[in-house]
């Protein structure tokens, strides 16, 4: 389990959680791993409300995760509201994401992500679209498509996620061989390996 994967988990009679106001209790559950350490046998993650300002941090026990969704399995994926936000900024850059990056390995995290994967309404007029593409090295990136396509990457927000964490599409593309910031398990660093 990885950052950005979406887990269904059930409540456990040893979780001393108290949740947030917001936090509709509605089965099943759902919660996003986030990046970072938890004690041995808990995940990192985080939950989601209606807003942009509902986010609630906690450990979550292993042993109450039901299944993992991982971004790049949501790539063929058409949100239950289709009709309704086709015209969305962010659903037309994801549609247009599954034509540029065909046989490259990319998944979608965000607002949009967590819709695709819940089935739950969290896409809005202005929500960002979050794109992950996954390459544990250079050669793994689809640097021909993405370079034939650079206005669209210009405008999307696109991190690469190696085994090692994740960083900024946009300042590889800037300075391959110098230092960028990484977000990893124990924050962010600024390193030059980034495979």
């Amino acid at each position: 389990m990885n950052a950005h994967d979406i887990v269904q988990f059930h409540i456990t009679e040893n979780m001393s959680v108290t949740w947030p106001e917001w936090f509709e209790k509605l089965t099943p559950f759902y919660a996003t791993i986030r990046r970072g350490r938890a004690k041995k046998g808990y995940l990192p993650v985080g939950l989601r409300g209606k807003e942009r300002n509902q986010r609630f941090a906690f450990e979550l026990p292993l042993e109450a995760v039901d299944t993992v969704i991982q971004p790049w399995s949501l790539i063929k994926t058409s949100s239950f509201r289709e009709e309704e936000i086709a015209h969305y900024p962010v659903y037309q850059a994801y549609k247009q994401a599954a034509e540029i990056l065909q046989g490259a390995k990319w998944g979608v995290s965000g607002s949009l992500g967590f819709e695709l994967a819940t089935g739950r309404p969290t896409v809005k007029p202005t929500s960002d679209f979050d794109l992950l593409i996954y390459a544990n090295e250079p050669a793994e990136l689809p640097l021909a498509a993405i370079q034939q396509h650079l206005a669209y990457f210009q405008q999307v927000d696109t991190q690469i996620i190696s085994q090692k964490g994740g960083f900024s599409l946009k300042e590889y593309l800037k300075n391959p061989s110098k230092k960028l910031l990484m977000k990893t398990i124990s924050g962010p660093v600024l390193t030059d390996e980034l495979w």
